[in-house]
């Protein structure tokens, strides 16, 4: 297993995602700027630019191809300049960028249509197939296998898979075994944070691009880890939050940004804050791959409802929220309807392993980002 690279991208990078999501027709995205050099890689995390040159060069590389990392790291971004990049080189060949949800409604509609083999032949016929945020399949048994199919025919016929994933397969609860060996058979790239060098060029070109003035030692603070300050700004999209942010509140006082201005700002974000209702629904809604709209609809589907119960139990553990606030936020329902969803989710904790997980899971993440204290 490689250690990756950090790359990040400082201009626009892919098409439209409607042009990336037609995923068969014959026409070719125009203004196809995409490139590997737009992208700023740190000189200690070589492989990952020599593997994405390996696959647009069709060189030997095993498939499947997994990039692993936290967010903001760079996944999506390297995703779609490989599709444009290869849309560049091989007009003629058919590509598909697509996401672990999308996969899953897509296999989940052509079972209910009747239209399998159709699906799967589709998919066989990619040369090249990205999949964003795989793991959404974690708990679609059924989408899991055709993967499995697919990434077999792949291996056969010397087509690519990539993956984008927050961590290691071996790592992730719900996801098979059959499919957590095919996807560790390959080659996987670990993407890190920048070092110094990617910071220093990643701060002087955000800050020109943003029109940030920024003293020396402002700009060093956000760029030396020594300085104790830039642990929590360690990604591309929280660096140009941080000067955007700094921009606007010294933009009055017509100077120059310093260092005692970039510590009050990480004081302010890094003091604890706690998660409303919205968040809490929201990551639920993302956690279960199920639409913050069908949650709040009056839908009666088993998975929905679930869903649903298990955003009112966090609710409640982590907000202020009365059992009538909730019930006006999911759709207007009345105070004893939300009542008896949390008394349920509350007796499934003890009774049923996947909604506890599925708790513990949510509850991992939004401390993540949160203070659930």
């Amino acid at each position: 297993m490689a250690n990756g690279i950090f790359a990040i991208p400082i201009k626009r990078l892919e098409p439209a995602v409607n042009e990336q999501l037609e995923l068969f027709e014959s026409s070719v995205p125009v203004a196809l700027r995409d490139s590997l050099q737009q992208f700023i890689f740190g000189k200690e995390n070589a492989p990952v630019r020599q593997a994405f040159e390996c696959v647009l060069a069709r060189q030997a590389i095993a498939s499947p191809l997994i990039l692993y990392g936290a967010s903001g790291t760079g996944k999506s971004a390297l995703s779609h300049t490989l599709i444009a990049q290869w849309f560049q080189r091989y007009p003629d060949q058919k590509t598909l960028h697509t996401t672990g949800s999308d996969f899953a409604r897509m296999h989940a509609r052509a079972v209910y249509t009747n239209s399998i083999n159709e699906f799967r032949q589709k998919f066989l016929g990619v040369s090249l197939l990205i999949i964003d945020d795989l793991q959404i399949l974690k708990t679609r048994a059924a989408a899991q296998q055709m993967l499995c199919n697919i990434i077999d025919h792949y291996q056969d016929n010397d087509h690519m898979l990539v993956a984008c994933l927050p961590e290691l397969p071996t790592s992730l609860s719900d996801m098979e075994d059959r499919l957590i060996s095919r996807l560790m058979g390959g080659l996987q790239i670990k993407l890190h944070p920048p070092g110094n060098d990617a910071r220093e060029i990643i701060v002087d070109q955000l800050a020109e691009q943003h029109g940030v003035d920024l003293d020396h030692s402002a700009r060093d603070s956000l760029i030396k880890p020594d300085r104790g300050i830039n642990d929590h700004i360690d990604t591309v999209p929280k660096i140009r939050q941080a000067l955007i942010r700094l921009r606007s509140e010294v933009a009055l006082a017509a100077q120059d940004i310093c260092e005692d201005d970039v510590k009050a700002l990480l004081d302010r974000q890094n003091a604890p804050v706690r998660p409303d209702v919205k968040a809490i629904v929201a990551a639920a809604s993302k956690h279960l791959n199920i639409r913050l709209n069908d949650i709040k609809s009056a839908s009666r589907r088993q998975y929905v409802v679930r869903a649903r119960g298990i955003a009112v139990y966090l609710c409640r553990q982590f907000t202020q929220a009365t059992f009538e606030d909730l019930g006006h936020y999911l759709g207007r329902r009345d105070h004893s309807t939300i009542m008896h969803a949390y008394k349920k989710t509350a007796l499934l904790l003890d009774k049923d392993i996947s909604v506890r997980l599925a708790v513990n899971e949510i509850t991992e993440k939004l401390a993540q980002k949160y203070d659930l204290e």
